[in-house]
């Protein structure tokens, strides 16, 4: 397989992880998984020639997995530097609930593969793994820069501070930095310092480090290529996309132009307000419904103020029809406390949460588990978006997504039509990276300034 920077790679799927891997990796792959996926055998043989990757493919087809893995295995190949070298590996997440995630899932192919080194009997170094956002606590952040990690996790954000700090002392060894969700930056002024960060830090290197990008699908896909390497586009990996979906828009009521007459129901204020007619309470019971109906819900909102209010309503539905758990569903969006936000995630993966009623915040590729349903309440943001979404469910490889649409009105009845239509098609819209932000450029030459002569 040859291909030039920018270029597409197709590849075929091979019953294990491939000539590129030690024994011990290898091993656990096979022990956990049936086969790679399209994705992750492009990625492997994209990452092993050397080039920066971009790697392109729906919710679920592994590609979190597939960078981090050459990288685990890449590490426990090479003799342990010393401790102020220790940091080969940066990964850099778009949202601080992400890297949190993306650091305790790291942990089963860490423990995996050394449990199978052990049982080959191979003696392999041990991996560290460290987290730097805007939540890790001071004497932690002055650990991360003393004794660095092998891998260190971290957000567009943290970069910054990193690289304008003594701290960027500990980045000096970095040998390879993955991208994730590049999509969700790129279209962004947080993208543009992303960028700007990314080449402060090679001027830090010996050798520029490798870069490895990880999206959703997204278009047009040259363009984020260019975005993550200015210089010298990267490779694109962009397999075929086999992801399944079952979407459908389910409208409330009967009439949609005549609420009161096809349902009888009005709401209003008992000092006497004019009565009118509510859509609201039949969203609300049949949400109920679907909760009832499956184990794992996840529910999207196009407000923090709809999140909490929807909640709301879905726990006095569940205490009236006398629900064993009372509490059926929580809110998550950013209004509420890191602690909390981690505590109804846990609740979640864990089945002690039927349902959780979100915002964006949990848009991106954070690992919900096994996820039944989604329900987008109202037209989606964007095609992208609701894709985006509704892979929260069946987020596991071959799995089919299954999402459901509730219009407010008659007019986001059309809006919902045409979006799901969309997904349906995968007919994504057109990103657009913003061109020339000087105010990010001058924080960052301020930046700079600050640090060197």
């Amino acid at each position: 397989m040859h291909a030039n920077a920018g270029e597409n790679v197709s590849v075929t799927t091979a019953p294990g992880p491939g000539h590129h891997f030690a024994p011990a990796t290898q091993a656990w792959f096979a022990s956990s998984f049936a086969a790679p996926t399209a994705a992750q055998e492009g990625a492997w043989a994209s990452i092993a020639s050397g080039e920066h990757t971009l790697v392109v493919a729906p919710t679920g087809s592994g590609k979190t997995l597939a960078a981090f893995l050459w990288s685990i295995d890449h590490l426990l190949g090479e003799p342990v530097p010393e401790r102020s070298q220790r940091c080969r590996v940066l990964y850099v997440s778009p949202l601080k609930a992400l890297a949190v995630d993306i650091e305790r899932n790291l942990r089963s192919p860490l423990v995996g593969i050394a449990n199978e080194a052990a049982r080959l009997g191979l003696g392999l170094p041990e991996l560290t793994v460290g987290l730097r956002t805007g939540d890790t606590p001071a004497a932690e952040r002055r650990r991360l820069a003393t004794t660095p990690p092998d891998i260190l996790i971290t957000t567009p954000e943290s970069l910054f501070l990193l690289l304008t700090s003594k701290a960027r002392e500990s980045l000096a060894s970095v040998q390879t930095v993955i991208i994730d969700e590049v999509h969700a930056v790129a279209a962004t002024k947080r993208g543009a310092h992303l960028a700007l960060s990314l080449e402060r830090l090679d001027a830090l290197l010996a050798t520029p480090a490798q870069r490895i990008g990880l999206s959703a699908t997204v278009r047009p896909v040259e363009a984020i290529a260019g975005f993550m390497c200015p210089a010298k586009p990267a490779r694109i990996v962009a397999p075929p996309s086999l992801k399944q979906w079952d979407l459908r828009i389910q409208v409330p009521v009967e009439d949609m132009a005549d609420i009161g007459a096809s349902t009888g129901e009005v709401s209003g204020s008992a000092a006497g307000a004019e009565a009118r007619t509510s859509i609201w309470p039949h969203i609300d019971e049949q949400l109920v419904d679907i909760i009832d109906a499956h184990t794992s819900t996840l529910i999207f909102v196009n407000s923090r103020r709809l999140a909490e209010r929807t909640t709301a309503r879905i726990n006095e539905i569940a205490v009236e029809r006398g629900h064993p758990a009372g509490v059926v569903a929580r809110a998550h969006h950013g209004s509420v406390s890191r602690e909390q936000r981690s505590i109804i995630e846990e609740d979640l993966k864990a089945g002690r949460l039927p349902a959780v009623v979100a915002t964006s915040s949990l848009e991106l590729g954070i690992d919900m588990g096994a996820i039944d349903i989604v329900v987008q309440l109202e037209t989606p943001p964007s095609v992208a978006s609701g894709l985006q979404r509704v892979g929260r469910a069946g987020h596991q490889v071959g799995a089919v997504s299954r999402g459901v649409v509730f219009p407010k009105f008659r007019g986001d009845l059309v809006t919902c039509a045409v979006v799901v239509e969309g997904m349906l098609r995968g007919e994504i819209e057109d990103l657009r990276i913003p061109a020339n932000p000087l105010d990010v450029l001058a924080q960052q030459i301020v930046a700079a300034v600050a640090m060197d002569d």
